[in-house]
């Protein structure tokens, strides 16, 4: 950091600092204002809530809960077909907050027992999901020992994006 007083490298002695920008005529404000902040729980139960939404001027942030291969009270047993069933579930939660999977900008997926076919499925799944025409989100790809139920083997969340207007 550069030091305002002495023109040499080191940290800066902030009042000083500030004492000179107001003897130099410049001018500043600093607001102590918290931002306007609007939440949202989307899908919530005792447990946990599958949609958070926060809003913070013209954005609308979209934080979904981990999905997973459980549809209908049913949980498929093979792989290919839980994460299908998660990227639809995703879609489901996305649309009750107005959004699509065209907003997600990461997503957070979680693999049990890691191998090269479970990536291949993932990935094809994944492509059925989100249109080659727009970016891919950000995304991480985890191996992991087990999920909050022996019988889930993928769970996969997301962060989307949309505008104040879009909702």
């Amino acid at each position: 950091m550069f030091n305002l007083l002495n023109s040499q490298p080191g940290p800066i002695n902030l009042s000083a600092s500030l004492i000179l920008l107001c003897l130099s005529g410049l001018s500043f404000s600093v607001s102590a204002q918290p931002a306007e902040v609007e939440k949202e729980f989307i899908n919530s139960n005792p447990s946990y809530t599958q949609v958070v939404t926060v809003v913070n001027g013209d954005v609308k942030t979209l934080y979904v809960s981990g999905q997973v291969g459980s549809r209908d009270g049913g949980v498929p047993e093979s792989f290919a077909e839980q994460i299908d069933v998660v990227f639809a579930n995703m879609q489901a939660q996305l649309e009750a907050a107005g959004a699509s999977m065209a907003d997600v900008i990461k997503l957070n997926g979680y693999i049990v027992d890691i191998d090269r076919d479970k990536v291949t499925e993932y990935g094809q799944a994944r492509s059925r999901y989100f249109s080659a025409d727009d970016p891919a989100p950000g995304s991480t790809l985890v191996g992991v020992a087990g999920l909050v139920r022996d019988y889930f083997l993928v769970e996969v969340e997301a962060i989307a994006v949309i505008g104040v207007d879009d909702r």
